[in-house]
């Protein structure tokens, strides 16, 4: 299946013939952070595909090379991707997608009634396996799903004219083959060892010659793995080769007859993230243990699956995807993008997106290593590729709020919410390429807001937890030194903005806002938040506040007292606001609030389950209809720029554009 056309170029999907521009666009090119993808396959070496959550499906025709997105019609998730030289089918959790014409167009199937293991075709028919009860078949027109019980968690495989259906019932896995294209009648029944529950799941049928094998247990040895394989169609199987490997769990066997390979890992305390690759070519009478990756390549919260289009040709998706072409002996990481792939050591999370310019932004990652928690800085100057990054000099334990990031030209501030930091302000003058020595006295301390305006005047707020720290400090020349502004004890500010006036407009905790226009010296209290103003109770809070750039239009956000969401409006700059409503029962605290002119703005809430929804407005508030987010991506924030229309969202694994106003 080699299609003639040229594939999607990067931030376009792909519907039919035609390459369109997504309402939210990957700005790190494909294939992007591994952790949203659940399964590959490897078709012939140079056509693959990819599917994952949130109806991810990538698609490449060079081996991995370079992917485009493929639009297939859902937004649900997909676990399981069956190709071949004629049809792709995609599987979700009770629903299969079937395209015939080399990915231009994709059918859905009807609901079945319980969750689906892997769907292949099978003489045109739709097969799948499931997880509780046996197999499900269904064909094109047909109004429902027909079901063949087979009595427990069921995976299926298909060869030359016949397809294998590998069932775990207790200890044992039963096997059994059938050539019958309506599938009435099944033969062969073989039962061997279980090797780990869900070891049905390594069930692999050569779709070209006689060859059929699944992974069992090497009795009486309890560690070792044995390889059982037929050649007659399934109808009987015999232990081949075996091997011990220190990673057991989650077999997965992939290649071809005469060069099998073998993935396992360990999901233990002390090996939680480890994958080894064994491969044999002597058609799986011994094995050896290839150097695909190291310890901590792999994921407990990602997918761990191998698959060979060709005996040297191979694709292996962990937290990242990797690739090798000398027939699993080594490998390599397929990165496009540097954003697309994570540190060696463990997972990244994306934790803040901040956009100064229409193409100059900033992301930060958070490295997770099970113990430590380290930052990242990625740079972009086009809006869409991002550097290398920068490692920062923070190490932290995961806070729920996250970085704070502020810039004017090529002066950059970074401040982090934790007190176990190494550096809680960061300051740089080339962008973030190098970091300086800076004066702040409150180093290490928790830190709410940083803010850097034109002139090298900035302003750094402390967070509640502080010790010996002032709530607020000013520089005025980019961060080399700091004096202290004088405002009570007990303020909590939490977010920070200065008008084209030179006025500093700050919110906080029990409903702070204030103002100044002499650089801190005097501060207007506006509304509630210092000791003794009164009015609000303690639990309100803001935490976000942003105005549409040259205007006194802007928006503050928080939580009420009651946990609901909090939403006020200024028209001018700060000294007068007017609550607005969301008008959705669903939404808690807003995060966050992005304004890009004073008709055009974006809410961020939290919502019932703990995701995050966006909210935007176009008429001044009047109404915040909701919007859909990049599916599949848990949303973190957003960045709007004032053309009204564009807006950067973060999720918590890649970055997205969107047009749309």
């Amino acid at each position: 299946m080699r299609p003639a056309r040229a594939l999607c170029g990067p931030g376009l999907v792909r519907r039919g013939d035609t390459c369109e521009e997504p309402l939210w666009a990957e700005i790190a090119p494909l294939p992007g952070s591994a952790f949203r993808m659940r399964d590959v396959t490897d078709v012939d070496g140079d056509e693959a595909w990819i599917v994952g959550r949130g109806g991810l499906v990538l698609h490449s025709g060079d081996g991995g090379e370079s992917f485009e997105r493929v639009d297939i019609g859902t937004s649900e998730d997909l676990a399981y991707v069956w190709a071949d030289e004629h049809a792709i089918v995609a599987t979700g959790a009770r629903r299969a997608w079937v395209s015939l014409d080399e990915g231009r167009s994709f059918d859905a199937s009807p609901e079945a009634p319980e969750e689906l293991t892997r769907c292949v075709l099978f003489f045109g028919r739709v097969v799948c396996g499931s997880a509780q009860g046996g197999l499900y078949h269904w064909t094109s027109g047909e109004a429902s799903f027909v079901s063949v019980p087979f009595g427990g968690r069921t995976v299926v495989e298909v060869g030359p004219g016949y397809l294998v259906a590998a069932t775990e019932i207790g200890s044992t896995t039963r096997i059994r083959a059938t050539q019958e294209p309506d599938l009435h009648a099944f033969y062969g029944d073989t039962q061997i060892p279980l090797a780990y529950p869900g070891s049905v799941d390594s069930l692999w049928v050569s779709r070209h010659e006689l060859l059929a094998c699944v992974m069992a247990d090497q009795a009486p040895s309890p560690v070792d793995l044995t390889l059982h394989c037929s050649t007659n169609r399934g109808h009987t199987f015999q232990a081949r080769g075996s091997y011990a490997p220190e990673c057991a769990r989650g077999q997965r066997i992939a290649g071809t007859p005469d060069a099998l390979h073998v993935m396992t890992y360990c999901n233990t305390v002390d090996m939680p993230t480890t994958f080894e690759v064994w491969s044999s070519d002597d058609f799986g009478q011994t094995f050896l243990r290839g150097t695909w990756g190291a310890e901590f390549e792999s994921s407990w919260r990602g997918a761990n699956r191998i698959s060979f289009g060709t005996s040297n040709h191979g694709l292996l998706l962990t937290h990242r995807l990797r690739r090798s072409t000398d027939g699993g002996r080594s490998s390599a990481p397929l990165e496009e993008n540097a954003m697309s792939a994570d540190w060696p050591c463990g997972l990244d999370e994306n934790k803040a997106i901040f956009f100064p310019t229409k193409t100059r932004g900033y992301v930060i990652a958070m490295q997770n290593t099970t113990a430590v928690f380290k930052f990242r800085l990625y740079r972009t100057d086009d809006a869409f590729h991002f550097d290398e990054g920068t490692d920062l000099p923070a190490f932290t334990d995961d806070s729920s709020r996250p970085p704070s990031l502020s810039a004017h030209e090529d002066l950059l501030w970074l401040a982090f919410p934790s007190e176990y930091v190494q550096q809680t302000f960061l300051r740089s003058e080339d962008g973030g390429r190098t970091f300086l020595h800076d004066g702040f006295p409150a180093q290490g301390q928790p830190l709410a807001a940083a803010l850097l305006g034109p002139g090298g005047v900035g302003f750094v707020a402390t967070a509640r937890g502080a010790v010996n720290a002032r709530p607020l400090y000013r520089s005025k020349d980019g961060g080399a030194t700091f004096s202290e502004i004088s405002i009570p004890d007990g303020v909590y500010i939490r977010d920070m903005r200065v008008l084209d006036t030179g006025r500093l407009v700050a919110v906080g905790e029990n409903g702070l806002i204030f103002t100044s226009d002499d650089a801190g010296k005097t501060i207007v209290v506006r509304r509630g938040g210092l000791p003794g103003a009164g009015a609000l109770p303690e639990e309100e809070k803001l935490v976000s506040v942003d105005f549409a750039p040259g205007t006194r239009v802007g928006w503050a956000g928080g939580v009420t007292s009651t946990g609901e969401p909090l939403l006020l409006r200024t028209e001018d700059g700060g000294e007068t606001w007017v609550p607005q409503s969301l008008g959705h029962t669903s939404a808690l605290g807003i995060v966050q609030v992005a304004a890009a002119t004073p008709s055009h703005a974006s809410v961020v809430v939290d919502v019932q389950g703990g995701a995050r929804s966006l909210f935007m407005t176009q008429d001044g508030g009047q109404s915040w209809p909701l919007r859909e987010t990049p599916g599949g991506d848990p949303l973190r924030m957003v960045a709007r720029l004032p053309d009204g229309e564009t807006t950067f969202a973060l999720g918590a694994y890649g970055v997205y554009r969107s047009r749309t106003p």
